[in-house]
């Protein structure tokens, strides 16, 4: 089954069932271990939320990588922007492309928890 046959279906579970299922998808990726060694990047213990850090930092580094997408920053921009090393903004933008799914399933799993509380979200087709 795809990715995107597994949205649809998914699409049709109740809210509830829904959080039930990434929390679970999200479960399951938290017990693989983590072989990567980041310099920049590091956890934070989260109810939910599995993605990396920048160290130091409140920062996701998905949050700089989708700013740099939505608004076409190059890497040192980014840098600038966010008041980080160069190799810290390359470092970010590795980690989530190699952890594109996890992104979403978090992303999603924040929607859903929104939703759930009656709150309206504007469908976006941001990666």
């Amino acid at each position: 089954m795809s990715l995107q046959q597994l949205k649809e279906k998914a699409c049709q579970l109740s809210v509830s069932d829904r959080l039930a299922l990434l929390s679970a998808i999200v479960q399951s990726l938290q017990n693989t271990p983590e072989i990567e060694n980041w310099q920049y990047l590091t956890a934070r213990p989260h109810a939910w939320r599995k993605q990396l850090y920048i160290k130091g930092r409140k920062l996701l580094a998905s949050t700089i990588w989708r700013d740099m997408t939505a608004n076409g920053m190059s890497p040192e921009q980014a840098a600038e922007n966010w008041d980080l090393p160069l190799s810290a903004i390359y470092e970010a933008i590795n980690y989530c492309q190699s952890h594109q799914e996890l992104i979403k399933l978090e992303a999603d799993e924040e929607r859903y928890r929104l939703e759930a509380k009656g709150v309206q979200i504007e469908s976006t087709n941001a990666a």
